[in-house]
Order: C-alpha cells, then sequence, then structure tokens
C-alpha cells in the first residue's frame, strides 16, 4: 500500500522444517528504476537472527519446549541487531500442515451491477459443510466467477444478472498445530498478528509480475519436505510437497561414506552435483570405521556426485509427477523457480537442464528480489519465505504495479482475505 509513501515495518517469523528465522524488516515504495524489478515491493532488513529448528523433526511438530528455545534465541538476535524490541509477528508455517479445499458459493444480485459488496458476501460462504471442525482458515483466493451459468469471469463488478457464483481456492491448517505455534510465540512475550503459507510467501518474494500473470510453480525445497505453490493471475492454485528434502542428501552422504552428518552437510555444499563428473579426482574426508574410530581418508569425487545425483533424481522425479498430475492446467507451469536451502546446492540448476527435467518449461532459481541487508543470507533463497511474509503483511502487493494510488480489483481482494485471517 505505502501510499504517501510510507514506511512501515513488520516482524516475520518462518518456522521451517531446518531453520528458525526472525527478521524486522521495512518496506520502501519502488522507486521508477525498481520498476520492473519483483512482483510485490521492496524491503530492508533491519535485523535478523536464524538459529536451527529444534522440536521439528521430518515435518512433525514434536517438542515444544525445544521449539521455543529456537524462536527465543532468533528472536533475540533480530532484536539486537536492529536495536528495537519484538512484540508482535507474523508467521509462515509449513505446506506439510496445510491442506487445500475448494469451495463454490453463490449469491443472488437481483439484476443490479455487481460491486464490492456482492464480491465481499461471497466470502461469507458456509465453512462447516467443506472444512473440518479442527481445522482454521488461512487464506481464501478467488479462482473464478460466473453469472447466470457464464463462466471464467475474472472480473464480475459492473455485470449484471441474477446469481453471481465463485470458485475459491481455501488453505487450511489444524487448529491445534496453530495453538502450538502460537503458544510457543506468546510464552516469548510476543503475539501472533496473522498466519501465511510460508511456500506461498516464497512466491511472493521470488517471482516477477509476468510470471506470475502467465503461470509459475514454485518449488521449495526444504530440509525435510519439498514444497510445491502454483500461481495463475496472482492466485494461489495449488498447494502440495512431497516428504523429502535436502536433508535425505545429506543422509545418504553419511550413510553410504560413513561420515557424520557435519562432514556431510560441508561436502554436499562445498563440491555440489554435477552432471558431467568423471575421472579420478578425490576429496579428503574423515571417515569413521567399524570400530567407531575416525581416519582420514580419500574418497572419489564421483562417487560423492552419484550419491548426491540419485537422491536428487528421486527429489525432481516426485516434484515433476506431482505437478503434472495434480489437475491443474499446463499454464500453471510455464515457469518453474526453485527455491529455499536446498535449492542452493551448487549446480542444481545446470544439472535439471542436462537431465532435461521440465525440458518443455522455463526453469530458474529463485532468490528474494529487492530485499536489502547488511548479511547475504538476506538475499539467499533460505530466506525467501521471510522476506515473502514481511511482504505480504505490509501490503506489499499493491506497492509495485502503477504510480495510480486506485487499486486494482485483485488488490482489493487480497485486503477482504486478510482481513479475514
Amino acid at each position: 500500500m505505502f501510499e504517501n509513501e510510507t514506511r512501515k515495518e513488520v516482524v516475520a517469523l518462518d518456522v521451517g522444517t531446518n531453520t528458525v528465522c526472525v527478521a524486522i524488516m521495512k518496506g520502501e515504495k519502488k522507486s521508477q528504476g525498481d520498476a520492473q524489478l519483483g512482483l510485490y515491493g521492496k524491503t530492508r532488513v533491519l535485523g535478523v537472527g536464524y538459529q536451527l529448528a529444534k522440536g521439528i523433526k521430518f515435518g512433525t511438530l514434536c517438542n515444544l519446549e525445544d521449539l521455543e528455545d529456537s524462536i527465543l534465541a532468533a528472536v533475540a538476535s533480530a532484536e539486537k541487531e536492529a536495536e528495537k524490541g519484538i512484540r508482535s509477528v507474523y508467521v509462515a508455517i509449513p505446506t506439510w500442515s496445510l491442506q487445500s479445499h475448494v469451495v463454490k458459493t453463490s449469491i443472488n444480485i437481483g439484476q443490479i451491477p455487481v460491486d464490492e459488496i456482492h464480491l465481499s458476501a461471497l466470502l461469507k460462504f458456509e465453512t462447516s459443510e467443506c472444512i473440518d471442525d479442527d481445522r482454521e482458515i488461512i487464506h481464501t483466493f478467488p479462482v473464478s466467477y460466473s453469472i447466470d451459468g457464464i463462466s471464467e469471469i475474472q472480473d464480475p463488478r459492473g455485470m449484471i444478472g441474477d446469481k453471481l457464483s465463485a470458485i475459491f481456492h481455501v488453505v487450511t491448517a489444524p487448529s491445534a498445530f496453530l495453538k502450538n505455534i502460537k503458544g510457543c510465540i506468546n510464552r516469548n512475550n510476543i503475539d501472533v498478528s496473522g498466519f501465511i503459507s510460508s511456500t506461498y510467501a516464497s512466491a511472493l518474494a521470488v517471482t516477477l509480475r509476468e510470471e506470475v500473470s502467465s503461470g509459475v510453480t514454485i518449488v521449495d525445497i526444504g530440509g525435510s519436505v519439498t514444497s510445491i505453490a502454483c500461481l495463475y493471475n496472482e492466485t494461489l492454485l495449488y498447494l502440495g510437497y512431497i516428504p523429502i528434502g535436502s536433508q535425505s542428501i545429506t543422509n545418504d552422504i553419511a550413510t553410504v561414506l560413513r561420515i557424520t552428518r557435519s562432514s556431510a552437510e560441508r561436502i554436499k555444499i562445498l563440491y555440489g552435483v554435477s552432471a558431467g563428473t568423471t575421472g579420478d579426482e578425490t576429496i579428503l574426508v574423515s571417515r569413521i570405521d567399524e570400530y567407531g574410530e575416525e581416519h582420514a581418508q580419500n574418497i572419489s569425487k564421483q562417487l560423492l556426485n552419484e550419491i548426491i545425483s540419485d537422491r536428487l533424481e528421486e527429489i525432481l522425479e516426485r516434484v515433476r509427477e506431482h505437478i503434472y498430475n495434480c489437475g491443474a492446467d499446463k499454464a500453471l507451469y510455464q515457469t518453474i523457480i526453485f527455491t529455499g536451502g536446498g535449492s542452493q546446492l551448487s549446480g542444481l540448476n545446470e544439472f535439471i537442464r542436462l537431465k532435461k527435467y521440465f525440458s518443455d518449461v522455463s526453469v530458474r532459481l529463485g532468490k528474494p528480489i529487492n530485499t536489502t541487508g547488511s548479511h547475504d543470507f538476506v538475499k539467499s533463497s533460505s530466506f525467501a519465505s521471510t522476506a515473502g511474509t514481511a511482504l505480504y503483511c505490509m501490503g506489499g502487493i499493491t506497492s509495485s504495479y502503477s504510480n495510480s494510488s486506485k487499486k486494482s480489483f485483485w488488490n482489493k481482494i487480497m485486503v477482504w482475505f486478510k482481513r479475514g485471517i
């Protein structure tokens, strides 16, 4: 929104499968030269803190005290850097905790032009018929409208008819899960201002306007879960995940080479993957023998590459099947953007191209666009969800479209949805 070039600060908390990240961020109006960069806005990080996500294991919340400690440590780091206290946060929650629903609803309009009051009335649908009592709505997105049977209407305002109908994509989370997350945060004397899907947040941070207009799929490779989101015409149409992530690659390296997980993580990051590795090149590692003792030993770089490649191929194959079988139109994957901590694996983009995954679409790696700060971390794909959460909660959706102060139809829709969170 940023009307009259007002600056606004928010605090974003991303609860991931591998890390907890907290950032105090300030929104800034885009300058003329930034007009074509990014989809939603420009932000500056005042303070950031991140910790290992203790208490979350393989996509399951298993220890609230450990998670609370991780959150508190990340909050303290962000507060210290920004020299500001944190009183409330917007929370990005992982996709594995979410569920999608398709809701159809209608109202009678009595042969008068459709206006914002009618559109708002459509949102007052009966949730008990389609959503279990133990779940809460996180997002509601309009998919399409119809009037008297005429379908695929994007903006029905001003149209006349008897019956206005809509299809919504509704995203929910378990009430108990939200209460547990909220309890961890509240015990640190911090309020929760709202929740957002972490994968949707990542999409807001890394996509360009043209990509979302024509259709884009976000693949967020986390520690133990890879999440998938499909967006079209600025609307989230699909959300899903597969229960495998970058930690599986680390575990494979540690198991096959008989080295510690920390050593496996190090050489995974250091050497990455290459589709054409050959020859006798070796790597010096500290291996654990059958007696539990460590010994320095050379291992084949080609062997390391084969270990990484095998698991990476499994992840990419399952992602491809998931996207193509989700029932979405092909327009949704004209562009596929890989983001998240796992996408930082050296050589990933070249590996995807050489192996001809998604050969019929445009593929790229995604990092936060127009996010600045004192750490390189805030410009990395690991920070995408946190950056996107801040943009969403600042109202940055309206900041990058035009110099006109008039809000578009979709911007108004998003404001209504936020009020209903």
